[in-house]
């Protein structure tokens, strides 16, 4: 079967921590014999770290970046003739990526439809006006054979936000699948970062220096937990990722006089090396409904707070 898979998070290389998840179910539907063609934007545009919405607040322009892929991938996915589309996000790879060949198409040569909602693009639909959500929500649940979402609470969560009958059709073509995940082996690194931190407890945070991720939570709790009998002299947090909230927390943390490491962007190799290192990885993101870097931390079976 030919299988064109649209997202705007992709590896560009071995280490990119983007689109993981995404590179693990291409590199199956292959395994499993398919033709699969990857469609994805130009890395430096609109799409990237630390995320479109703060990537355009930036560059105003990349606002026309994002838009000219959107017609660049229709056109691609026209050529293709795929027989099923995996569109990752609802928007933009959904809508109007998906939706918008299907029309130049027709309807007799639509390709089967699979949209996977990971957070971002819920975080988008909940926040747009009703009517424009309305329209997004009704086009795609009138054509994709599938809704696919990581996790119950950010279906419940878009659900929540729609008219009774837009709700039940939503409800009736979702499905809850968590993305798979693939680790490589980074014990040799993590006893290498552990002995780097000696007699001290480590803690490490991982994601977008965004307001959602609520990092500064992270910082406050590290500083005044009671818990696992240290003192805050005792104590490392590590924060990988980068973003616009990065001077703020680098301010916290000074106000709290507190070992905090700011080791900004790094591989996923090197992401998975410190939080296999740690003592407790703490996630406070109140905008995810399954977030990975807590699956990563329980495969490597390294403790996780979650704070509400």
């Amino acid at each position: 079967m030919r299988i064109a898979v649209v997202t705007t998070s992709y590896p560009t290389c071995e280490d990119d921590p983007a689109g993981h998840f995404v590179e693990t179910e291409v590199a199956a539907l292959a395994k499993a014999g398919h033709e699969v063609r990857v469609l994805r934007p130009e890395p430096g545009g609109a799409f990237g770290w630390p995320g479109a919405p703060a990537r355009i607040r930036e560059r105003p322009s990349r606002a026309v970046d994002a838009a000219a892929w959107t017609v660049r991938a229709s056109l691609e996915l026209r050529r293709f003739a795929a027989e099923r589309v995996v569109a990752h996000w609802c928007v933009p790879s959904a809508f109007p990526i998906a939706l918008g060949a299907d029309v130049a198409r027709g309807a007799s040569a639509r390709a089967e439809l699979e949209i996977v909602s990971h957070g971002g693009d819920v975080r988008l639909l909940v926040g747009l006006p009703a009517r424009a959500r309305a329209v997004v929500v009704r086009a795609a649940t009138r054509r994709a054979s599938r809704w696919r979402f990581v996790s119950e609470a950010l279906l419940a969560a878009l659900e929540s936000t729609l008219p009774k009958d837009d709700a039940r059709a939503l409800r009736a073509c979702a499905a809850i699948i968590p993305g798979s995940i693939v680790l490589p082996d980074v014990g040799d690194d993590a006893r290498s970062k552990r002995s780097a931190v000696p007699a001290r407890r480590l803690y490490v945070c991982a994601g977008r220096l965004v307001a959602s991720k609520r990092v500064d939570k992270v910082i406050d709790y590290v500083a005044t937990s009671p818990n696992h009998g240290t003192r805050r002299d005792e104590r490392t947090l590590v924060i990988l990722g980068d973003g616009p909230e990065r001077a703020q927390l680098e301010r916290l943390a000074t106000a709290w006089r507190m070992d905090v490491r700011f080791l900004g962007t790094v591989s996923r190799r090197e992401t998975l090396g410190w939080i296999g290192a740690a003592d407790e990885l703490v996630h406070a993101s109140c905008a995810e409904g399954l977030s990975t870097v807590v699956r990563e931390a329980e495969h490597l079976g390294v403790p996780v707070t979650v704070l509400a």
